[in-house]
């Protein structure tokens, strides 16, 4: 083994017998192989793959994902205790406001991160 500029080498490239990693990598890609007939085969895949979707297409997924979170966010409001939460907060004397807009901030982020999560 012989270091040179830092790099380190076998002993045959401290002899020069070692052949220069271009001319290596060239002889080695010009080797010729024969052509493996496939009867067309790549061509029919090719073919039968189904076609790249619209840029509508992809709007109108947008919109039905958008739809969902919608569609979710409600029903869980719809079931939400608002009720005894107004209670409870009442009998602790904590302030509604700052409850309220707690919930709504993570309300919206969590809709939000839904809604790029599924648009990726």
């Amino acid at each position: 083994m012989v270091i040179k500029d830092g790099v380190v080498h076998s002993a045959a490239f401290a002899q020069g017998n070692e052949p220069d990693f271009d001319t290596w990598l060239s002889q080695q890609l010009q080797f010729n192989e024969p052509h493996l007939d496939d009867d067309g085969f790549c061509e029919r895949v090719m073919a039968d793959l189904p076609p790249v979707p619209a840029k509508r297409a992809e709007r109108r997924a947008t919109r039905y994902q958008y739809a969902a979170v919608v569609a979710a966010s409600a029903i869980v409001c719809w079931q939400f205790p608002l009720e005894q939460v107004l209670a409870a907060m009442a009998e602790q004397s904590i302030s509604l406001y700052s409850l309220v807009g707690l919930g709504v901030l993570s309300s919206m982020a969590a809709m939000t991160g839904g809604i790029l999560a599924a648009r990726r």
